[in-house]
């Protein structure tokens, strides 16, 4: 799955770290970066998307680069 983060929307709230801490953490400017996109479960990345307040967090299938998150 390839994780994106929308630097523009991301405001720290830090809730993708607490459902994957070892996926997300926070940069020096209190923005999400992905430390390692393979570091968790499809499921918990997910989560981590879905539980994100400013929906910063984007998420396609590898190969195809189909959106998984958020469906528009």
């Amino acid at each position: 799955m390839k994780i994106t983060i929308d630097r523009t929307k991301c405001e720290g709230y830090a809730k993708c770290i607490q459902a994957s801490p070892k996926v997300f953490k926070l940069d020096a400017k209190m923005i999400a970066e992905v430390i390692d996109a393979k570091a968790d479960i499809d499921e918990k990345i997910l989560l981590a998307a879905k539980i994100c307040p400013t929906k910063a967090i984007i998420l396609e299938e590898e190969g195809t680069g189909k959106k998984i998150f958020p469906v528009e």
